[in-house]
């Protein structure tokens, strides 16, 4: 069945109000039993204005990481040349991470949901593809190591699993701002990669 034509301007759409309703049907019934049909009902919208902007059903949990390689890529840049590459690396990731305080339950229930989803951290990582690429190429700059190295070619894929995995452990245990786990788990990280 088909939407009827309507005249004029589009259906204005609030994307975070859309995607805290589809998050509210995820939790209490599964992401796999919850359709695109069902979050356009339950948003009041059509089918067609839901998927104008989400165009999948796992877009309606990532869309808060939307700008993410951007911010990133920004916040490496404004770190002084100076700084030791990992620890460059590490700030500009939870600066670039940062969720305001009264995001955090809506960030937590998000990342409860990815953690316990295997089809959605697959998503995240087609959604993060690129950053382990800046990670990578800020070691190479500031750490002058060659550009085919091992350390190049694994450092950027740990750096982003060890701070997926620590904003999901913030999410089921951490308090604060979900930052302050990340940044204690690059530290980890980094002296792990110290040492070799």
């Amino acid at each position: 069945m088909t939407e009827p034509r309507r005249r004029g301007r589009p259906v204005e759409l609030d994307g975070a109000r859309v995607s805290a309703v589809a998050l509210d049907l995820f939790v209490e019934h599964g992401y796999d039993a919850v359709t695109m049909d069902d979050v356009a009902r339950a948003s009041g919208h059509s089918r067609r204005t839901v998927f104008r902007h989400f165009p999948t059903k796992s877009s309606l949990v990532w869309a808060s990481a939307d700008g993410f390689v951007d911010a990133l890529r920004a916040q490496l840049a404004a770190v002084d040349p100076a700084v030791p590459a990992m620890d460059a690396i590490r700030q500009a990731y939870v600066r670039a991470s940062a969720v305001p305080e009264q995001h955090w339950e809506l960030a937590r229930r998000r990342l409860r949901l990815i953690g316990a989803n295997p089809a959605l951290l697959a998503d995240g990582v087609e959604r993060f593809h690129g950053v382990d690429g800046i990670i990578a190429q800020a070691v190479v700059e500031r750490q002058g190591v060659a550009p085919d190295s091992l350390d190049a070619a694994v450092v950027g894929g740990a750096v982003v699993l060890c701070a997926h995995n620590a904003a999901v452990w913030w999410a089921h245990h951490g308090e604060g701002q979900p930052g302050e786990a990340i940044d204690a788990a690059l530290r980890r990280l980094n002296a792990g990669f110290a040492a070799v």
